[in-house]
């Protein structure tokens, strides 16, 4: 199982734009306001400043994954509960997205089709694309559907340009100041952070030394296509009706509308995201599904596909309203996972690596 850097360059971007300019633009437009923008320019330096902290402490462990890298460099029982707390945080986050997917589909498509089902065939989906051909199969997947997704969203902005106000962007700065910017950009900047499952695939990227570039490059253009799109959503329905839609930028799509000609680009644009959405959930599976068979010594990998799919899908069905759509990222993804699990941890690691002042190689090498 071997995949190219430029082939994950295509992976990353694909998984990070999915989520990124659907679910952050909202949060980050009511904090900052008209200087969305910025908060969200920020949030992609921050976010390859972490993404070079786990490209630089994969690379210095490049045969190993972080279940068996942190059980060297931190020792069996510690590096043991570290890998298993990543496996947990991976489990908790598919699930939220594929809850997030499922409602999204069933409100604008299907109204009277059950949740359960749209989560079922997009399970079944990933399951299968795993068996198949696991990790290359989802590059290569992710070949197409990635110019694809980024093809559609140059074409939105272009229709859109008609229905922009510049004047709905100012006054820049002065509104907001630079505390609310930074907070604004802790929303992108933890989704961006999804870049640490690097820490998983590095031992399957046929040449990790030269994926700095192209893994560089894959949190750049989700962030430059992010900062476009709260341009866009602000001067279209300015800071009062952004900040309130949930899919922002989905809700500027429809808006679309050329002499009653061209119009309804919401149905060509959900087609390509649920493309997006399948790349990301599938990679997590097998992540999770390599992962956990690494942490309890099961040689066969493909074994946990199918039990780490259904724990996903049954979890993924807890209520709504129990859970919400957006919860997860303000109550626990932002304030816990980003700070422990994607800075500190993965920085503590390469720290330890450093010192220790050699990298590590499997058992029997």
């Amino acid at each position: 199982m071997k995949i190219s850097p430029w082939q994950l360059f295509w992976m990353f971007t694909t998984l990070e734009i999915s989520m990124s300019i659907w679910l952050t633009v909202a949060p980050t437009i009511e904090t900052a306001r008209q200087d969305a923008w910025i908060s969200l320019a920020v949030a992609g330096v921050i976010g390859l400043f972490v993404t070079l902290v786990l490209i630089l402490v994969s690379q210095r462990h490049d045969s190993l994954t972080l279940v068996e890298f942190a059980q060297k460099l931190v020792g069996k029982w510690i590096g043991w509960l570290i890998g298993a707390l990543y496996i947990a945080v991976w489990f908790s986050v598919s699930a939220d997205i594929l809850r997030i997917f499922s409602l999204f589909i069933k409100q604008y498509l299907f109204h009277d089709t059950p949740i359960w089902l749209i989560a079922f065939l997009m399970v079944a989906a990933m399951t299968y694309i795993n068996y198949a051909g696991s990790v290359e199969a989802i590059a290569r997947f992710s070949e197409m559907a990635g110019p694809l997704l980024l093809a559609g969203i140059l074409v939105t902005f272009s229709l859109n340009v008609t229905n922009l106000h510049v004047d709905l962007l100012l006054p820049v700065y002065a509104d907001s100041g630079a505390l609310s910017i930074l907070k604004g950009s802790l929303v992108n900047a933890s989704f961006l952070g999804e870049s640490m499952m690097i820490m998983m695939l590095t031992p399957f990227i046929a040449n990790s030394k030269k994926m700095l570039k192209p893994t560089l490059l894959a949190i750049c253009v989700p962030s430059l296509i992010a900062v476009v799109t709260s341009v866009m959503v602000i001067m279209t329905f300015g800071t009062n009706i952004g900040s309130t839609l949930v899919f922002p930028y989905f809700s500027m799509v429809r808006f679309i509308n050329y002499l009653e000609f061209i119009q309804n680009m919401d149905v060509w644009i959900m087609f390509i995201w649920i493309f997006s959405v399948f790349v990301k959930l599938a990679i997590y599976l097998f992540i999770n599904s390599y992962g956990t068979a690494q942490l309890f010594g099961v040689k066969n990998w493909r074994i946990m596909i199918g039990f780490v799919a259904a724990a996903i899908f049954a979890i993924s069905l807890v209520p709504a309203n129990v859970i919400g759509i957006l919860d997860y990222a303000t109550f626990v993804w932002i304030p816990y996972i980003f700070p422990i699990f994607i800075v500190a941890l993965p920085l503590l690691l390469l720290l330890v690596s450093m010192a220790r002042g050699r990298t590590l190689a499997p058992e029997g090498q």
